[in-house]
Parts: structure tokens; sequence; C-alpha cells
């Protein structure tokens, strides 16, 4: 009796061969899902910076409306282009009171890279200042000699990354809303 006890537990233990194989499998199964489980938390930080565009957009189109229909005059982070006491402010200066806090203004991708433009300049994101003051619409885009196009508002962009970094291409927002990598 006592040999095939011990016979039943030999048949149900686990051999440190079968153990360091079982772990051999594990540890082969992870490194073949880890590339594409970072591909898919960038896929989820770009989209979450298209939703942080879409609310700064969204924010520009109420300030609009509360504005008689004009962008308000927001000045780039990286070189500012009005002259001082102007009344031109930043991202969170202008749309703040519409929603828009730091967090918003973060692009998940710029945070977690070396040389974040939110931390030299204090925005992730670069303000077109093309459009500014311009009617929301019926928006007009000057060419030389002061020649007003008229553009489409899918047409107008108005705030996009300072960098490349969604593989390559660059998230913006546009006057009617949506947001896209260009």
């Amino acid at each position: 009796m006592r040999h095939s006890l011990r016979h039943r537990r030999r048949l149900l233990a686990f051999t440190l061969v079968e153990l360091l194989v079982v772990l051999g499998i594990i540890a082969l199964m992870t490194t073949l899902a880890l590339p594409s489980a970072q591909s898919m938390i960038l896929k989820a930080r770009s989209l979450q910076c298209s939703t942080h565009l879409k609310s700064i957009g969204m924010a520009a189109s109420q300030a609009a409306t509360d504005n008689n229909g004009q962008y308000p005059e927001i000045d780039q982070a990286a070189a500012p282009i009005y002259p001082p006491n102007s009344g031109a402010t930043n991202l969170i200066g202008a749309l703040g009171p519409y929603g828009i806090t730091t967090n918003t203004i973060q692009c998940p991708i710029d945070m977690s890279s070396g040389t974040s433009s939110f931390k030299t300049y204090g925005s992730s994101y670069e303000w077109n200042p093309a459009f500014d003051d311009e009617s929301t619409a019926a928006p007009v885009y000057y060419r030389s000699a002061n020649q007003p196009i008229p553009v489409n508002n899918t047409h107008v962009r108005l705030c996009t990354d300072f960098l490349p970094i969604h593989r390559g291409k660059m998230n913006a927002v546009y006057g009617d809303g949506h947001a896209t990598a260009h």
C-alpha cells in the first residue's frame, strides 16, 4: 500500500523540468504579447490626446459664441505673436472658463517623452493663430494684398500637437470640432 501511495504522489507532483518548461512557455508568451500590448497603450494615449483636442475645440466654439462668433485671441506658447498688453492669453487663460484645465492641455504621449512640450511651453498643444478673431460661421483666410478667401470650418485647424509624436503624425482639432491625425 505504501508503494502505491508514493506512486500516486509522484504522478500528481511536478518535476523541476516540467516546472521550468511551463515557466519558459509563459515567458515566451509574455515576450510575444508585449509588442502588441505596447501598441495598444500607444493607441489609447493617442486617443486620449485626440479627446483632449476635441475638448479644446468645443471650448473654443463656446468662447466664440460668447465673443460675437469670434475665436479668442490665444497666443502661441512657443513663440508669442501678439504684442504685450494686447489681451491675448494662453489656452488656459482663454478657455479655462469653458472647462479647459491643466490636464486637458497635456498630451499623454508628450508627457511620457524626454523632451516634453508641456514641460517646455506649459502646453502640449499649439494654438494656430491664423484664424484668431475670425468668424466661426464664415472664417476667411487672407492672402496677399488682403484678398479674403472664404474657408470651410472643416479646414480651419485650431490647435495641434507641437511635434509629430503620434507615430510620426500630429493630432489636430478643426473648427467644426473633429480631431484627426495628420
